[in-house]
């Protein structure tokens, strides 16, 4: 009988930071609620009150800062499985680079429509955190680059990518627009912002922005001389996704 046998992917040197940097804050957070002192998802959590008092950390900082267990575990098997993925596939720079502009512009936009329109309610002053928003720009990105892998919705149902993630990004309208209407519109920002990246990938002001100036990632092959572009590749059967290398 044939047994199939289950391989976690290695996890990668930014992934690695990631989740080394929200463990160590959940853990922080998680003993200062015990003893009833400081919470640091107020601090280290982003809220248009905070960023626009001087707290500019807060567009970075944001995501590394979770106060429920089960969302930290589920959040960072994400990050593991998913994220190391698409780093090895980019490169550890250009994956760093595509979750710097997907988290920082959903933090300013969050940040100025509590500003503009929510000004003096709890929308303004509740801090946005979690890996959640950093989780759907990469599943996004993972259904565009590779749409008919098989994964499984709630460890049972299996489907393909682009399938899943069109579940999920129905969820999330589902949720902002009759439940937790800040976190679940955040999410989906994240997730437009990727499918944006994505999709327009060789466009120069894309590439501009995710490569220009960067040296080939670290991995093995001949060098390329002259100044550094974006090449946009296939897989190893030939067939979509493409991805940036």
């Amino acid at each position: 009988m044939s047994q199939v046998h289950f391989q976690a992917p290695p996890v990668t040197r930014i992934n690695k930071l990631i989740l080394i940097a929200t463990g160590v804050l959940f853990l922080v957070s998680s003993i200062l609620k015990a003893i009833g002192a400081f919470a640091p998802v107020s601090f280290l959590g982003l809220s248009g009150s905070g960023l626009f008092t001087g707290f500019v950390f807060q567009l970075v900082t944001y995501p590394f800062v979770e106060v429920q267990l089960l969302s930290f575990l589920f959040n960072s098997l994400v990050v593991w499985f998913i994220g190391s993925e698409l780093e090895s596939q980019w490169g550890s720079k250009v994956y760093l680079r595509f979750l710097l502009v997907t988290v920082v512009l959903v933090g300013l936009v969050y940040s100025l429509v509590g500003l503009l329109f929510f000004f003096g309610t709890p929308f303004f002053y509740n801090p946005l955190h979690g890996l959640s928003g950093i989780n759907f720009a990469l599943l996004i990105a993972y259904s565009i680059l590779y749409p008919d892998r098989q994964m499984s919705m709630m460890m049972i149902f299996p489907m393909n990518a682009r399938t899943f993630c069109y579940i999920l990004a129905g969820i999330e309208v589902y949720m902002a627009l009759f439940s937790s209407f800040a976190t679940s519109w955040a999410h989906l920002l994240a997730m437009g912002i990727s499918y944006l990246l994505i999709r327009f990938q060789t466009n120069p002001m894309v590439k501009k922005v995710l490569r220009s100036g960067w040296p080939s990632s670290g991995r093995s092959g001949p060098k390329r001389s002259g100044k550094k572009h974006l090449y946009v590749v296939k897989d190893e059967e030939n067939k979509p996704p493409k991805y940036w290398q």
